[in-house]
C-alpha cells in the first residue's frame, strides 16, 4: 500500500513512537538504525524527530539474515551515545550485545524490528499502554517468583520448564528511565527458562514471524527435550525454511528453548509481523536461541519465535492464563518483576 506522507493516520503513529513510547525529549540524542527493506519508515521517523531534537542521526546498515545479529561498529558506538535508540531494522537487535551494552550505558531502547506505513497506522499501537503495563508487571512478578512453568493448550501444547531463580521481564512497550527496552505495540511479559529443563510438545497454531512463514495456515508441532527442539511436524514448505534458518547457525545453541513470552496487547491481532503477534492478548510465544541479554545465559546470533493461540499457563500451582484468558487480579502490592 502506497501511502501519501502527509496521511493522518500514519504520521500520528511515528509521532506516539517518539513522544508517549520513546519519551523523546529537546536537545535529546537519537539514533534511528535502518536497513534497505525499513528505510521509508525510517526516514519519516527521522523527519518527525527533527520537530522535537536537532540531534538525530539515521544510519542504514546491510540487512540481517537473522533475528539477534550483530549490527557494524558505526552502529553499534552511535547506540552507546543515544538518549534513545530506535531498532527499525528488519531483523530485531533486540537480542545482541551491542543492545545490551547501549543499555547498560543508559540508552532507552525502542526495538523495531518489520516496521511498515502500515504498522504506524495500526490501532494496536494506540493501546492504553500505561494501564496494560500493570498486567505485564503483575505477569513478570509471577515468573520472578515461580520455580516452575506448565503450558497447554486444546490445540495439544503440553510441556514443562523451570524458571527457578531467573526473573520475569516486563515489558510494557514503552521506555522512560535509562536503559530501558520496549518494542510497541508488542506488551508482554517474558522469562528465560533454565536453558535444559523444557519437556513438552508445543503445537503452534499461531504464526512464526518470520518472512516467508508469518500466519500459519496449519499447525506446527515441536518436540523439547532437555531444553532443546529435536523434532519439527508440520507443512513440508515451512519445514525447509525452518530446518534453513536453524541450520544456518551452526550453533546447538539455536535449538535451546530459551523464552517463554505472555502476549498483553488487547488491540493486537496476528497478522505474521512480530510485533503484533507477540504481544497480542491471548496468545503465548516461545522463542529458541539467544536469551543472555534478558536474564539467560545462552548466547548466539540467532531468536525465532512460534505463537500459539488459547495456551492455558500454570506457574507453580497458580493459573495465569485459562484458554488464553487472564486468570490473575491485580496485587494489593507493589512488583518484584524485572523489567526488559
Amino acid at each position: 500500500m502506497q501511502y501519501v506522507r502527509e496521511n493522518r493516520e500514519v504520521i500520528e503513529g511515528a509521532d506516539l513512537l517518539l513522544k508517549r513510547c520513546g519519551n523523546l525529549k529537546k536537545g535529546e540524542a537519537l539514533t534511528i538504525v535502518c536497513d534497505p527493506q525499513t528505510r521509508e519508515a525510517a526516514d519519516l521517523l527521522a523527519r518527525r524527530a527533527k520537530l522535537i531534537t536537532s540531534s538525530v542521526t539515521m544510519l542504514e546498515i546491510p540487512t540481517f539474515k537473522m533475528h539477534g545479529e550483530e549490527p557494524n561498529e558505526q552502529a553499534a558506538n552511535a547506540m552507546l551515545k543515544s538518549d534513545l535508540c530506535m531498532g527499525i531494522t528488519s531483523k530485531s537487535m533486540a537480542h545482541t550485545r551491542a543492545r545490551q551494552m547501549a543499555s547498560q550505558k543508559g540508552c532507552r531502547y525502542l526495538s523495531l524490528p518489520e516496521y511498515s506505513m502500515d504498522l504506524f497506522a495500526d490501532p494496536s499501537l494506540r493501546v492504553d499502554y500505561e494501564k496494560r503495563s500493570v498486567l505485564a508487571r503483575y505477569v513478570a512478578d509471577v515468573f520472578t517468583q515461580g520455580n516452575e512453568v506448565k503450558v497447554t493448550s486444546v490445540s495439544g501444547t503440553n510441556i514443562r520448564m523451570s524458571i527457578a531463580g531467573r526473573v520475569g521481564n516486563c515489558c510494557p512497550g514503552y521506555v522512560r528511565g535509562p536503559g530501558e527496552l520496549g518494542s510497541p505495540p508488542d506488551i508482554e511479559a517474558n522469562v528465560s527458562p533454565i536453558e535444559n529443563s523444557a519437556e513438552g510438545v508445543v503445537v503452534v497454531d499461531g504464526a512464526i514471524p518470520y518472512p516467508g512463514i508469518g500466519l500459519l495456515k496449519e499447525p506446527v508441532m515441536l518436540k523439547v527435550k532437555g531444553g532443546h527442539l529435536v523434532q519439527m511436524e508440520g507443512n513440508r514448505k515451512i519445514k525447509e525454511v525452518l530446518k534453513r534458518l536453524f541450520d544456518d547457525v551452526s550453533s546447538e545453541k539455536a535449538f535451546i528453548l530459551a523464552e517463554c513470552g505472555v502476549g498483553l496487547n488487547d488491540r493486537a491481532s496476528l497478522r505474521g509481523v512480530m510485533l503484533t503477534d507477540e504481544g497480542a492478548a491471548g496468545t503465548m510465544h516461545f522463542g529458541f536461541g539467544s536469551n543472555s541479554t534478558v536474564g539467560g545465559v545462552n548466547e548466539v546470533s540467532f531468536h525465532l519465535d512460534f505463537v500459539f493461540q488459547k495456551p492455558t499457563l500454570k506457574v507453580d500451582n497458580k493459573v495465569v492464563l485459562e484458554g488464553g484468558d487472564l486468570r490473575l487480579k491485580e496485587p494489593e502490592h507493589g512488583f518484584r518483576g524485572g523489567s526488559r
